[in-house]
């Protein structure tokens, strides 16, 4: 597992899919990708997670995403945002899907979770708790049963 955060949206669904895979028995290692990006090579499975600022994906998680040895891995990818609380399939569509085909990467799943609101844009009247870890608890056990299989 390895992630990149800076408003912690992103590190906190890590941390949830990380928890969820080891209560189903896997040995799962988390690397933030903002203190080091972990080789690949020694992993079957890559579970990668990026949140979205300002309608772009952090640089910093591209890097993982170059190496070849991606390519042989069981690969699944989600990130967080604002745009999947409402629409997370368009997230996935806009943010994931264009960096899936860049680097000619085969993820099994690709998900976008809500990311959180900063509170100088929330609505007075509005959600201000957008996050929703029961959504990537369910990702990570989807995840576990492909493993599995």
């Amino acid at each position: 597992m390895a992630y990149y955060s800076k408003g912690g949206a992103t590190e906190e669904y890590a941390k949830v899919i990380t928890e969820t895979l080891t209560t189903q028995g896997f040995s799962v290692e988390i690397h933030n990708l903002a203190h080091d990006i972990p080789d690949v090579t020694v992993f079957d499975t890559v579970i990668v997670g990026t949140g979205v600022r300002m309608f772009r994906v952090y640089r910093r998680w591209k890097k993982i995403l170059k190496q070849k040895t991606l390519l042989n891995k069981r690969l699944f990818l989600f990130l967080s945002s604002g745009t999947a609380i409402e629409k997370p399939d368009e997230a996935v569509e806009k943010f994931l899907r264009p960096i899936v085909e860049k680097y000619h990467l085969k993820p099994e799943l690709l998900i976008s979770f809500p990311g959180k609101i900063p509170e100088k844009w929330a609505k007075l009247d509005g959600q201000k708790e957008t996050m929703k870890p029961t959504l990537a608890a369910a990702w990570a056990q989807q995840i576990a049963t492909m493993i599995q299989r």
